[in-house]
Parts: structure tokens; C-alpha cells; sequence
């Protein structure tokens, strides 16, 4: 598919390097749809996706937006599980095989390491993401993080922070992205069978629906499945 998509020497140059560091596997074996998530352009649009309006919040990150929602921080769902009122409805975005505790097996994700260096120079790579698709370099890319905000027109001189990102095998305890294909499909088809034996409980997310989700389709799904519960009401 990717071949299909860019040709070889691009595909070689960019693609397979980068694709075996982050998956961990010969490309051959990935189910096509990963790599039909990028878009192709012949022409200097650097934006990720093709949509008309793209941004980010202005807010980090937001919480505690009504007051009938109880935060707990640092908290582990199997830790205070039994405390859950039994006609309680749950939301459960967490690993669909740890859910089950993998009665059927565990599912194969792929996690992420990173490191983090300041550097005393004002500008190193020019941009806010590098990806490094040679196979000999052990990480896949690096995060320069003051060139995600240009609008901002103050930043410390002769400093910035970078950030190499690692792939390595799945952690149990904090997975990343699913790997799909034939064995994992079998699977998650179990847990999901498993799944509709449990009453007000929904099972969503990357993690839960063991699905490669973008942010903005994260988005999306959580506005559909609120839209369903309101429904009930």
C-alpha cells in the first residue's frame, strides 16, 4: 500500500525505516489501513489532515467541568471498581483484554519511551516534529516544542526543549496503539462477545475498542456515544 501509494524510493526512504521502528515488524505484516491514514500531496500543504478548520485548545488540558463529576486523580479503575454503585453506568476506556483480565489472551499493542534534553541554542531542527526513518537510529522522531506555538512571540534565547520518541514492545501497563491483524482480531472478537453480557457499561476509546483513533475521531466517537446516553434519558 505504501508502495502504491508514493512509489519506492519513497516509500524506502521515508516509509519502511520509520514503519519497522514503530511497529516492530516487517511492514508486509500491517494492515493497510495505517498507512492510508496519511495523506499524499503533491504540492507544499503541510497540514496533517485535509480538513477546512484545524487547531488545538487554548487549555492544556480541562477537567471538572460540571459539578455533578467527581475527578480522582491517580486512580486505578480495578482499584476502586467494587466501590462503583452496581446500577452505576460506566464508560470504560482503559484495555478491553485487561478488562476481561485476558481471559482469552492479551492483546498486542505497541507503547512509547521518551527522553527528554534541553539544549542551550535557540533554534535545533526548525520545525516542531523530525521523524528519522533510518533503521540505525533507535528513536523515530523528535518534538521540538516551541515551534508548536508561533503565534507566541517570546521565548527563552538560547534554549529549547527536545523530546526523542522511542517505540518499544507493549507495556501492560500503559499501552499505545493497537496492532491489529488476523490474531488480534480473533481476540478482540471474544472480549467483544464478553462485552455485551454487561449491563450500563460502554466500552469506548482507542484502547477499549482496540482501534487505531485519530484525536479528532476520538472527539467525535465521545459526542456520538454522549449523544446516545442523552437519548436514553
Amino acid at each position: 500500500m505504501g508502495i502504491s501509494l508514493i512509489g519506492e524510493p519513497l516509500y524506502k526512504a521515508f516509509i519502511h525505516g520509520y514503519t519497522t521502528k514503530q511497529w516492530g515488524r516487517d511492514p508486509k505484516t500491517l494492515p493497510a489501513h495505517i498507512i492510508q491514514r496519511l495523506p499524499f500531496r503533491k504540492n507544499y500543504d503541510e497540514s496533517y489532515y485535509n480538513s477546512f478548520w484545524q487547531g488545538g485548545t487554548r487549555h492544556p488540558s480541562f477537567y471538572n467541568f460540571d459539578k455533578n463529576i467527581k475527578v480522582m486523580l491517580n486512580t486505578d479503575f480495578f482499584d476502586v471498581k467494587k466501590e462503583i454503585p452496581q446500577n452505576a453506568k460506566i464508560i470504560y476506556s482503559g484495555p478491553i483484554d485487561k478488562l476481561f483480565n485476558y481471559k482469552y489472551g492479551p492483546l498486542e499493542w505497541r507503547s512509547l519511551k521518551f527522553e527528554f534534553e534541553r539544549k542551550r541554542i535557540d533554534d535545533f531542527q526548525g520545525t516542531s516534529v523530525m521523524n528519522y526513518a533510518e533503521e540505525k537510529v533507535p528513536f523515530t522522531r523528535i518534538h521540538e516544542w516551541k515551534h508548536l506555538h508561533p503565534e507566541r512571540e517570546v521565548f527563552n534565547e538560547n534554549i529549547t526543549l527536545l523530546t526523542k520518541e522511542f517505540s518499544i514492545n507493549g507495556d501492560p501497563e500503559n499501552p499505545f496503539y493497537p496492532i491489529g491483524g488476523e490474531k488480534n482480531r480473533n481476540i478482540l472478537a471474544k472480549y467483544m462477545e464478553e462485552a455485551k453480557k454487561l449491563d450500563n457499561f460502554i466500552i469506548g476509546g482507542r484502547l477499549g475498542e482496540y482501534k487505531y483513533y485519530d484525536m479528532h475521531q476520538t472527539i467525535a466517537k465521545g459526542l456520538e456515544i454522549f449523544g446516545n446516553i442523552k437519548n436514553e434519558k
